[in-house]
């Protein structure tokens, strides 16, 4: 049996600041001790399902906060950006994957850190119509590649987004109660970690079991964007088949799962690229 992790930062326990998910900050060793700590509770949970391999899929920003060396010899990295799935790569071939450290999608009340993708750029994302942030999106491409999301952690907020998304199947575990972006009461690593553990090794033991069913949505994909601004959707729609739809919203159809994300991705970073002239 092999498990994905994808793992995030934001959602981590006591992870509240900005200041703690930003690289060159004082606070940054703060955020990548609890984002090892959480994903390290579910790589043992997993291992000790019966999982013979483990890969993880460092989620967050540069997408270079762990070290491999943290790790034993049945777990593989993949560390770097970017990557031709980016926050799902080598999901591909597993059993389930897990998500930890996750955040709630952009616009969510009592949310950590909520955002989608980026906190400058994307106000909100809907597939077919159902509102969705990177939970949804990561859930879907996961489902194209017939893995199940078997697992996910993060605040209580990202608890019930996963819930409405994935149905009873996955094992949530809330490692804080959010209070508002930049506030949560928060619980110990010894709590968390330890609930985390129990959860993922449920989770994998299904997954064993064949119980769990992929996240899928029916095609053809209908995907609509809004951004932050005008400015941001000018540059975004210059991205082929983008159809402007609103004066802060674009539209985007196709047949493949895969092709949203790369959407996604693009529309988001030609959009951040643009800046007022004046």
């Amino acid at each position: 049996m092999k498990i994905f992790i994808s793992s995030d930062m934001e959602g981590s326990t006591g992870v509240v600041s900005t200041a703690q998910v930003t690289a060159g900050r004082p606070e940054y060793p703060f955020g990548r001790a609890r984002q090892l700590g959480d994903v390290s509770a579910a790589v043992r949970g997993a291992l000790d399902a019966g999982a013979e391999r483990v890969i993880i899929c460092d989620a967050h920003c540069s997408m270079t906060n762990l070290d491999v060396a943290e790790f034993g010899g049945s777990v593989l990295l993949a560390s770097g950006s970017p990557k031709v799935l980016g926050m799902v790569e080598g999901a591909e071939g597993c059993d389930a994957a897990f998500f930890t450290g996750y955040h709630a999608m952009a616009g969510t009340e009592k949310a950590v850190l909520d955002h989608s993708y980026d906190r400058h750029t994307i106000y909100g994302i809907a597939v077919n119509g159902v509102k969705m942030g990177e939970t949804g999106v990561n859930a879907l491409l996961c489902g194209a590649l017939g893995v199940p999301v078997a697992f996910v952690s993060g605040d209580d907020a990202l608890c019930a987004e996963a819930r409405s998304l994935l149905g009873p199947q996955a094992r949530l575990c809330s490692v804080k109660e959010g209070l508002g972006r930049g506030a949560a009461l928060c619980r110990t690593p010894e709590e968390t970690e330890a609930e985390i553990y129990a959860a993922a090794k449920e989770a994998a033991e299904a997954a064993r079991r064949g119980e769990l069913r992929p996240f899928t949505l029916e095609g053809p994909y209908v995907l609509e964007i809004s951004f932050m601004n005008t400015l941001q959707t000018d540059a975004a729609a210059l991205v082929p088949g983008a159809r402007r739809v609103s004066g802060r919203a674009l539209r985007f159809e196709c047949e493949e799962v895969f092709e949203l994300r790369r959407f996604i991705c693009t529309s988001c970073d030609i959009a951040n690229a643009a800046k007022e002239s004046y």
